[in-house]
């Protein structure tokens, strides 16, 4: 007895990426639609020589459309985001765009706000994604216009909602660039009439480091997140639910702001640490990449495998970690700080102070010895 046919693959473009979604055997006609229809707004153009294959989940195995549609977006996000790690800087974010192809970039934690701006926004600019932004070296930004993921009353699962379904805006025919990024924050004390704050370089790589994915395997990441930042200026901005956004994001995509003139100096690269201890000396533990302000530093180190943790520096701390590189004492690091920063006011404990700030640098895992 023959085997029953298999429906086509639906090819996708996602994060820069060709994904081919492969049905199984016996899958029905109905649900290739039901999937089709998802992912519509992904639709890649050339459907040939896919980058991935992502099996999609049999919903008579998996508790039915909505949840099948569920597991199929997060697999195609965790495959994609796996395939392009090290290739381009990914961000868990928003992304909209005008019809010049600018791009705003919607950062923030889970409960910002980030899928309803998107939703809202994207029925006056075009949908770019509410998932992950991918911005390239070059400044260009590669779509993935999957399906929304919504909370509907009465369903167990969050349902896949196609973007046309919610009428929101096809890309535009220019490419897409990162123009402007906004740090969102809902909450209802916010004032009623937002105000689009700037947010200085140092602050908005360490923000939007924390929400970049498999940032470690990116070459230069710090200096690379700066790089963008120079030419896409960075703004905070708090709103209650029912604030109309459009009209703060069209003005700061079409206003003449300046990317951060904030001046970033990167640090030196890490290097090979010698087999034996500096007897008797503190060492600057293995980073991946560190870059300063005039009076702060980031430094970001592997943790395990992809994962990657910046920590920020202040104080007399940037000086007594570059005093470190090479092994130096706690004379030597005395000498450092002092020379950066002066002696003390009187009555100030300077070697307590030193001392401080050293044993947390050393909790911290920043140095050894």
């Amino acid at each position: 007895m023959p085997l029953p046919a298999t429906p086509p693959d639906v090819v996708v473009d996602a994060l820069g990426a060709k994904v081919a979604l492969r049905f199984s055997p016996g899958m029905t006609a109905g649900f290739h639609d039901v999937v089709s229809r998802a992912w519509e707004g992904a639709e890649a153009r050339d459907a040939d020589r896919p980058d991935l294959i992502v099996e999609v989940p049999d919903p008579r195995l998996d508790g039915g459309h909505d949840r099948a549609l569920s597991a199929l977006s997060n697999e195609v996000t965790h495959r994609v985001i796996a395939h392009r790690r090290g290739q381009a800087w990914m961000i868990h974010a928003g992304g909209v765009a005008d019809a010049r192809g600018r791009v705003c970039m919607l950062v923030g934690p889970s409960g910002a706000g980030k899928t309803t701006a998107v939703r809202r926004l994207s029925r006056a600019f075009s949908y770019v994604s509410d998932e992950n932004v991918t911005v390239e070296s070059d400044g260009r930004v590669r779509p993935y216009r999957k399906p929304l993921s919504i909370v509907v009353a009465g369903e167990r699962w969050r349902c896949e909602i196609p973007p046309r379904a919610l009428r929101l805006g096809d890309l535009p025919d220019e490419d897409l660039r990162l123009a402007v990024v906004v740090f969102l924050r809902r909450w209802p004390g916010a004032p009623a009439t937002p105000r689009p704050t700037p947010v200085d370089t140092l602050t908005a790589i360490e923000e939007v480091a924390r929400q970049s994915s498999s940032l470690v395997r990116l070459p230069a990441p710090l200096a690379t997140i700066a790089a963008h930042l120079r030419r896409a200026p960075v703004f905070r901005l708090e709103y209650r639910d029912n604030t109309e956004l459009r009209p703060y994001i069209a003005e700061l995509l079409d206003g003449d702001h300046a990317g951060s003139t904030t001046e970033v100096t990167v640090e030196p690269a890490s290097f090979e640490l010698a087999q034996a201890p500096f007897a008797g000396k503190l060492v600057t533990a293995p980073f991946v990449d560190a870059v300063s302000d005039a009076s702060d530093m980031l430094v970001l180190q592997r943790t395990t495998g992809d994962a990657g943790a910046v920590t920020r520096l202040t104080g007399i701390a940037p000086t007594i970690w570059r005093a470190c590189h090479g092994g130096a004492t706690h004379r030597e690091i005395a000498a450092a700080v002092v020379t950066a920063h002066g002696l003390p006011p009187m009555g100030v404990p300077f070697a307590r102070s030193l001392q401080s700030t050293i044993d947390l640098m050393q909790r911290g895992g920043l140095l050894f010895g």
